[in-house]
């Protein structure tokens, strides 16, 4: 992985993902410690090995919070829905 990637998705050297615990469809179960498990914690921990950086998981209880702590820079990706209003401070892929 390019180091120029590395450095822009994950700029502190782990990758911080921002991680919608109310969506049920993205966080499926919770493993022995309590940490998220499925589909959000299973493509932030894929990303997370192809940049080669730890990766640490951020909750929140919906997408909301998680949505206003990209304004605090609280993460570094998430996986919440594009909205107009979100687009002003938060870059959405396709």
């Amino acid at each position: 992985m390019a180091a120029t990637v590395r450095s822009a998705l994950a700029p502190t050297g782990v990758l911080r993902a921002g991680i919608n615990m109310s969506n049920f469809l993205l966080v499926s179960e919770r493993g022995p410690n309590g940490e998220p498990r499925g589909v959000s914690p299973g493509m932030a921990k894929a990303l997370a090995d192809m940049l080669a950086v730890d990766l640490e998981l951020i909750p929140y209880k919906n997408p909301g919070l998680l949505a206003d702590a990209a304004r605090r820079d609280e993460w570094d990706v998430g996986l919440i829905g594009a909205e107009p209003a979100r687009a002003e401070f938060i870059s959405f892929t396709a």
